[in-house]
């Protein structure tokens, strides 16, 4: 039962999946290192946050700041005059430069609320009132507050940034499997039908992402319509093209589970397979049971 040919389709596509995966999420990070995907989502978060789209105001003072921006010289007037753009700020850091920024720390309690009125724009004004009223004017409590106000802000940020990331890794994936030929479907059919392909094949966790590629292709020699030989080119041309592009879509779209989810597919299916979770896994019970 448990070496029946669906389970070698099902580790076959995995494996499929998990090669691509761990490729695309290699480009990707390759590209947000390149163009500073990171640094420049942040920055466009906190200018959205402080509400200091032109950079002018705290947007300005806070990347200025030595706590926020310990690489910089602290004299920048303009985003391109950063010559170093944070990918991270700690929330503590955060609020610690806000309230140095809004001087409120220098201020004795009764004079806190002085300073805070001082902050030109509206809505960033009611919320340090609102704080500073929540608080009765307590630094250490307005520190808090203000870290708290900050990390939700980034977990909006980082929802923005997940979905762009997917839309890459989506299109870089769609544009992968174009190129090697990696239909789904195309693979799903001829490992059912010859099942015995994927015992040719080892799944390896430690794999880069070349010696996934490369062990992808390996499908091709073995009679998996992979690749672009003459044979599958004119296969796709003539019935096969529309079955061929909803697979490479199937594959796109599998990779934006990401490699850890397919890893660990990957291990369930091959332990079920097997002979079931080792004596560790069972003590640990991180095992599934088979």
């Amino acid at each position: 039962m448990f070496n029946s040919s669906v389970l070698d389709v099902a580790v076959g596509l995995i494996f499929t999946f998990l090669a691509l995966t761990l490729a695309v999420s290699t480009m990707v990070e390759a590209l947000a290192s390149v163009l500073k995907w990171r640094s420049k989502t942040l920055l466009q978060g906190v200018k959205d946050l402080l509400n200091d789209q032109q950079f002018t105001g705290l947007a300005r003072d806070i990347y200025n700041h030595a706590l926020v921006n310990p690489r910089d010289d602290g004299k920048a007037m303009t985003e391109q005059q950063l010559k170093c753009k944070p990918a991270y700020i700690h929330p503590q850091q955060f609020a610690d430069a806000m309230i140095d920024i809004t001087r409120i720390a220098d201020a004795a309690p009764e004079a806190v609320s002085a300073e805070v009125a001082k902050i030109k724009d509206p809505q960033l004004r009611s919320l340090m009132q609102g704080i500073v009223v929540r608080t009765s004017g307590d630094i250490d409590k307005i520190r808090i507050e203000l870290a708290r106000w900050f990390d939700n802000g980034m977990d909006r940020l980082s929802g923005d940034y997940k979905r762009k990331t997917q839309a890459w890794s989506f299109a870089l994936a769609l544009i992968l499997a174009a190129a090697l030929n990696v239909s789904a479907i195309d693979i799903g059919l001829a490992l059912w039908q010859r099942p015995l392909l994927i015992k040719t094949i080892m799944p390896v966790a430690s794999q880069t992402p070349s010696e996934a590629i490369a062990a992808v292709q390996k499908l091709g020699t073995l009679g998996v319509p992979t690749g672009w030989s003459a044979a599958n080119a004119s296969l796709f041309w003539s019935t096969r093209g529309i079955w061929t592009f909803l697979g490479w879509l199937v594959t796109a779209f599998a990779t934006l589970f990401g490699a850890p989810f397919w890893f660990d597919a990957l291990q369930q299916f091959v332990r079920l397979k097997g002979a079931g979770p080792s004596p560790d896994e069972k003590r640990s019970g991180s095992g599934a049971a088979a």
